[in-house]
């Protein structure tokens, strides 16, 4: 017999990391809990517990905290879309949660002195995404769209209100003409580009009838399907970037062109410095090192034909713990380094990135964990943090964007 789930009323005081209302039990245990509000005292059901913390879902709110508004989006207050996790919460308690899981995660960094800059709010509170990846079923009705929260049964979207306006029109011109065309199940990239037109690529079968169809469309740049090709195989981004809808590129072009900003100041002057950039993408941070009298840019996919103009630039197609460790073992040196890794941060690189002996490192991260671990890792090699700027470049959820200038003591 399954063992019935407890419940217990707990009062909200903060909000997590990753979005979930945090509440302490009689005992102090910390419990998450998805969808509620600092301020609130909610009835919930705990659906795992453990010695150190507990996981529950709130049944029902006994005394709304002041911190709710209205979501903008039904499938939000249903839950049955995961892209957003605080729709409900205002705009005064989202960006003040951010900044406060900045310094709960970098707070021995900033007790040795660092100084945590105000949080940067570039993006409109909706609207501002530009690139959209979505599922789709067709096994049976067909259905394109997210998932919700912890879940694989996808949900049929027609509109979301984080979109552009013009990534919507292309979402509506995909349902229109490629949804039927699908076949079996996979997912749908769609990028809006720099000259208002949209890139998509379908990881998955679909008929050469409907992605040809799709392609023709005046809205439409390209479509790409594996080896199909129909129009452009990639599109123009802001500052010349050329980006494919698989490649990564920020969610919002207002926030990518903050994001630039920063790095751009935290790099500082580079006239005759000597810059290696790791994780460089499509070369996004790669543009902004004019000046600099070497670049070496190491990205583990294939880089883009050229270089940049105005950029010493060699590009170096690997992974990036390999070929760090390999210019630390050819005994090279740069003056600054630059790394902006994926979630799961860089740590089997930092000691080889201390080996090339940087004055200066810049690192962003999307992963404020991760970007800690880091950060006291590379504190044990010699490096002192002195700025954090976060930036949230995607309003409605938990995630925050953060620049770290690190210096090498002594």
């Amino acid at each position: 017999m399954r063992k019935k789930k407890r419940r217990i009323v707990l009062d909200i005081d903060s909000l997590a990391a990753g979005g979930d209302g945090v509440a302490r039990d009689s005992e102090g245990r910390v419990t998450f809990i998805p969808r509620a509000v600092p301020g609130d005292r909610a009835l919930v059901e705990l659906q795992t517990e453990k010695k150190q913390f507990a996981r529950g879902r709130v049944i029902e709110i006994l005394k709304e905290g002041p911190h709710h508004q209205k979501p903008a989006c039904d499938l939000f207050t249903k839950d049955l879309c995961g892209g957003c996790q605080w729709q409900h919460i205002d705009a005064e308690t989202q960006p003040a949660a951010k900044e406060e899981n900045v310094d709960k995660g970098l707070r021995r960094v900033i007790a040795r002195g660092l100084v945590r800059k105000p949080l940067m709010q570039p993006c409109t509170p909706y609207g501002w995404r530009r690139r959209a990846r979505l599922s789709y079923w067709a096994g049976g009705p067909k259905l394109l769209g997210f998932f919700p929260p912890k879940s694989q049964r996808i949900t049929d979207i027609e509109t979301c209100p984080q979109l552009e306006e013009k990534l919507q029109t292309a979402l509506g011109i995909v349902r229109k003409h490629l949804l039927e065309e699908l076949r079996q199940r996979g997912e749908v990239e769609i990028l809006l580009a720099e000259d208002g037109r949209c890139h998509v690529v379908v990881h998955g079968t679909a008929t050469p009838m409907g992605l040809s169809e799709l392609a023709e469309q005046p809205e439409i740049a390209g479509v790409v399907n594996g080896k199909r090709l129909y129009g452009d195989a990639a599109v123009v981004l802001e500052g010349g970037i050329v980006s494919a809808a698989s490649d990564f590129a920020q969610a919002s072009a207002a926030g990518n062109a903050k994001l630039c900003e920063v790095v751009s100041e935290a790099l500082g002057d580079l006239s005759g410095k000597s810059v290696l950039e790791l994780y460089a993408g499509s070369g996004n941070f790669t543009r902004l090192m004019k000046g600099a009298s070497r670049v070496v840019a190491v990205e583990c996919n294939p880089m883009p034909e050229g270089g940049i103009e105005g950029v010493a630039l060699e590009w170096c197609d690997g992974d990036v713990t390999e070929e760090v460790h390999a210019l630390a073992e050819s005994e090279q040196s740069f003056d600054i380094v630059l790394l902006d890794p994926t979630r799961s941060g860089s740590r089997d690189a930092l000691e080889d990135i201390a080996r090339l002996n940087p004055q200066r490192i810049v690192y962003i991260s999307c992963d404020v964990a991760t970007l800690s671990r880091d950060v006291e890792e590379l504190h044990e090699l010699g490096y002192r943090g002195v700025s954090a700027q976060p930036i949230d470049l995607m309003p409605q959820t938990s995630h925050v964007e953060t620049v770290i200038v690190l210096e090498k003591e002594g």
